[in-house]
This record gives C-alpha cells, structure tokens and sequence, in this order.
C-alpha cells in the first residue's frame, strides 16, 4: 500500500510547481490527509510485539492507555512542508504518533517539579554524563472518534509586517491536528530495584512519583500550544506488570 504522508508530499512537490492557487492545492491535500485513518490493525500488533519483547526482559513495565481531551500536536515530520506546521507521523506504521523523546522530556520537566531535586531527576531521566533508569516508549493511536484522527485549525498571524494594527491583514494559516478523543498506548519499562535506587530522601517509592508526574503532565498539556488549550490527556489506564 502508498504511504499516505509520502504520496501527500509527492502530490505537493509535483503540483505545487504549476499551479497558481497554493491555498487550494494544500486545502485538498490536507482534506485527504483528514479522510484517511491508519490501520489500527497493524499498529496493535505492532504494540504486541512490543509488549511481548518487554515480557520476555527482565523489566517492569508500564501499560499507559490515554486519549486527547483537545487537539494535540506534537513533534516534527515532512507534513511541515505543506502546512507549516509540524506533526510526527511515523512514516512505517503510516501515523500520527507521539515521539518517546517527547513523552520523556514532559515527564523530566514535571518529576523535576514535584521533586525539586536535579540529583534524583538526572538518577531516572539521565543527564549529560550518565543513563537514565527508565525507558519510554513511542505512544501509537488505537482508536479515534467517529474514524477521524485528524482535524483542521488555523492560526491567525496578526499583525506580521504591518506598523497599526489597523492596517493588519492577517492570512490565516490552516494546519492539522490530532482530534479529541483520540486513544494512544504506550509503554514505560524499568528495573524496579534500580530505580528504586535513586529514591534519595523521597518519602514514596520513585515509580509512584514517575506517576504523579505523568497525572500532573497530563493536566498542563501535553506538545506544542498548550497555552493555547491543546494537548489536554485523560489517563485512562495503567497496568504494571513484572517479572
């Protein structure tokens, strides 16, 4: 099968050097990009293979189930070259995803937060001189509302070049989202001993923290224009399994 993202690039580079209306030509591209959907099939055995790779380890790992309260954007891909705006799309699995680097970096900052303490933060996220204790992984959607995993917005540039802004003719800028009520799965392996070595003076044990940590994350949004209301979860479920 055609990847969707690569054929929406290709369409884009090809046309976009003939026609004279760029507006329509990404209009279209992106109403295309919004009817498709990705195989769930695939993905969900693709977070099986994963899960059973993790119980075949010597790691605890988390089951972590959430989906999106707002639109959501996260990451970069080659969907920046047509709408400006960027969405990491997983160019195998042919799909929206969230990076595992972006996850990690959200929880850093909000462990960081609860623990006011950079020793414990570098001991389980890592830090320029060492490995950190816990491994994140990319979070897949498996499942979207109605079929529909993406949908548009735009953003106004308001004032750009103009000296008043009574003379500002903003040119909105359409770009796609994740939709609301998206549902993503995702995993956090660890070995429990391990971290549990970097407690130092925490009064409860590191993974409960690494917990409260994802909860309050959540809460403040998750990926790009979070002051602007996207990015909002609701952890659905968590399910801790170890050997």
């Amino acid at each position: 099968m055609p990847n969707n993202l690569l054929s929406a690039i290709q369409r884009y580079r090809i046309e976009i050097r003939c026609t004279k209306d760029k507006a329509k030509l990404k209009d279209d591209i992106m109403r295309d990009l919004i009817n498709y959907n990705p195989n769930y099939d695939l993905i969900k055995a693709h977070l099986n293979d994963l899960e059973t790779s993790l119980k075949n380890s010597d790691l605890c790992y988390m089951t972590l189930t959430f989906k999106t309260l707002r639109k959501f954007i996260a990451g970069w891909s080659l969907l920046y070259f047509i709408t400006e705006v960027p969405l990491a799309w997983d160019l195998i699995l042919d799909s929206p995803y969230i990076p595992a680097s972006e996850i990690k970096g959200i929880l850093r900052d909000h462990f960081m937060e609860l623990t006011n303490n950079g020793v414990l933060t570098d001991c389980v996220f890592g830090s320029k001189g060492g490995v950190g204790k816990v491994i994140f992984l990319d979070a897949y959607p498996i499942e979207a509302p109605q079929n529909s995993i993406l949908t548009y917005d735009i953003i106004n540039p308001h004032y750009g070049r103009a000296k008043d802004e009574y003379d500002v003719q903003p040119v909105p800028v359409k770009f796609l989202a994740i939709n609301e009520g998206v549902k993503f799965k995702t995993f956090i392996a660890f070995d429990k001993e391990v971290l549990e070595e970097c407690k130092s003076n925490l009064k409860e044990s590191v993974t409960i923290t690494l917990l409260r940590a994802l909860i309050l994350s959540m809460k403040s949004g998750w990926g790009r224009r979070t002051s602007r209301g996207y990015g909002d979860l609701e952890l659905l479920e968590v399910n801790q399994t170890c050997p």
